[in-house]
């Protein structure tokens, strides 16, 4: 009786597993979650992980989003919180794990789009953390989550070294955070080699040496939501 109990949970955990939108792993503030809910590419669903803010209040449910619009939970916690939050997304450089949000503009309509369908989690890491600093400019600096070699001309997800070297300037910039505080800074990419593809910040002078955000705050406009 008791080994056909046991057989029977089993049955019934791994019957619940599938039917289960998101398996969640959880690290301090970022849960890493895999889904079959967040994409379809030819009718079918993309089995991938997605990255995602941690509410503040451990009590609440964390609700795993598609999106990228985590900036409201990323406002409950203190500077030096967020700083390190930034830090856990960094730590996802070299995880090529797909991720299951395809590849989307999140900018307007009319920006060109890459041939790009699918990225990895360490995109998807670079990507969240730039809509949580830039806030209500993203939309125009990062409208696609493709990286993007300006000098070359050709984009870069697949291409692991220039990815690293992606990273390393993301941790500069993030060093710069910590040294000068999160009250007034530059885009992260701001070296003229790369960029998001369809990035507007040049027509709107996000690059000038006098452009600057003042502060990490909610955007006042809706951020981080596909377009399609």
């Amino acid at each position: 009786m008791k080994t056909l109990t046991y057989l029977f949970l089993i049955i019934a955990m791994a019957i619940l597993s599938e039917s289960t939108a998101y398996s969640q792993v959880y690290n301090r503030y970022i849960v890493k979650a895999f889904s079959k809910n967040c994409s379809l590419l030819g009718g079918v669903p993309i089995e991938g992980h997605k990255l995602c803010l941690i509410p503040k209040d451990k009590n609440e449910i964390p609700i795993v989003t598609c999106e990228y619009s985590n900036g409201i939970w990323f406002n409950e916690y203190s500077d030096n919180e967020k700083i390190a939050i930034l830090e856990e997304l960094l730590s996802c450089e070299g995880d090529t794990s797909i991720c299951s949000k395809k590849v989307c503009n999140y900018g307007s309509k009319k920006f060109k789009r890459p041939k790009t369908i699918l990225c990895t989690t360490q995109i998807d890491a670079l990507y969240l953390f730039t809509n949580l600093v830039v806030s209500s400019y993203a939309p125009n600096y990062c409208p696609f989550p493709v990286l993007f070699d300006r000098k070359e001309k050709k984009k870069i997800n697949d291409c692991q070294q220039k990815i690293s070297q992606v990273f390393k300037i993301y941790r500069e910039w993030l060093m710069g955070l910590k040294i000068n505080g999160v009250k007034k800074f530059k885009v992260p990419l701001n070296d003229g080699k790369y960029e998001w593809f369809s990035s507007q910040a040049a027509v709107f002078g996000y690059y000038k040496l006098n452009f600057w955000i003042n502060g990490i705050y909610p955007s006042g406009r809706i951020t981080g939501v596909c377009v399609e």
